[in-house]
């Protein structure tokens, strides 16, 4: 081979070496191209994580409110007529417990105390209500595709109006040999006694009460549990003896609590008499 043919070869050699592509670039490549599919995808999956998570909690509050007003509603189903400020006033709620992530409030029309016949069932229910509320939920995320969403819930009870007593009234000589009854005092949660009202097994125990204008003037809310939002007509826990605050049933401090009841009642839900006070 002539020392020409030489240098031809030498520089096809060369021009092959620099035309192939070195196992580091090829790389950096593939991971470039793996990005711009992934990434994207990627993004989209944690907005709409963000989206659900969003949603999720503005329905509950908005489902609490509406639940707690149709609770309040039910319990004083005994009007014969539907309050005509009603909606007027579940709206503002809903406008000042949700405020800057929700809009649009639309209640419709309350059904109160209606009759329904189930066709599946056969059976008739009396005295219901129903609720039923739509919104938009203002998500406020960084997307441009979407910056509100619909929801709406309802809610149907049974109206608490009392029952008719079919029983024959009890005669007013019978009246005055029953008397007042005998009170005693039960743990529900824990327990197997009653109690008379000055055992020492309940003095510093709390007792169950009904929230109302009284309890609220007397207590004030436990700092750690924070009952404040609490409506009237909820149960809470207060400690007559010694404390000053009215507690959640949640709250740490209430571990037990006491009840009173008819002794008769007492003793055919399982309770015996104390032996330290006799149950007086």
């Amino acid at each position: 081979m002539t020392e020409t043919n030489r240098d031809c070869e030498r520089r096809r050699g060369i021009r092959a070496r620099g035309n192939r592509i070195s196992p580091n670039r090829r790389t950096r490549g593939s991971l470039a191209v793996e990005t711009a599919i992934f990434l994207p995808l990627f993004i989209v999956g944690a907005l709409t994580l963000g989206y659900l998570m969003k949603i999720a909690s503005v329905e509950e509050g908005v489902f609490h409110s509406v639940a707690d007003e149709t609770r309040l509603l039910a319990a004083q189903a005994n009007l014969p007529v539907l309050s005509a400020t009603y909606k007027k006033d579940l709206t503002n709620r809903l406008n000042e417990e949700n405020a800057g992530d929700i809009r649009g409030v639309k209640v419709s029309p309350i059904l109160y105390r209606m009759p329904y016949y189930g066709v599946k069932s056969g059976r008739a229910y009396t005295d219901l209500i129903g609720v039923s509320v739509a919104y938009e939920i203002d998500l406020r995320l960084p997307a441009l595709f979407m910056r509100s969403a619909e929801s709406g819930t309802a809610i149907i009870c049974r109206a608490f109006v009392g029952c008719d007593n079919a029983a024959i009234p009890m005669p007013f000589d019978e009246m005055e040999r029953n008397g007042d009854g005998n009170i005693v005092w039960v743990f529900p949660r824990a327990g197997e006694r009653y109690h008379g009202p000055d055992c020492s097994y309940i003095k510093n125990e709390p007792k169950e009460v009904l929230l109302n204008a009284s309890v609220r003037s007397r207590y004030k809310p436990c700092e750690l549990c924070k009952p404040s939002a609490m409506s009237d007509g909820n149960l809470v826990y207060c400690f007559p003896g010694f404390g000053e605050a009215y507690h959640k049933g949640n709250c740490f401090l209430v571990k037990r609590y006491v009840v009173s009841m008819d002794v008769s009642d007492a003793k055919e839900h399982g309770y015996t008499v104390c032996s330290k006070c006799g149950g007086n």
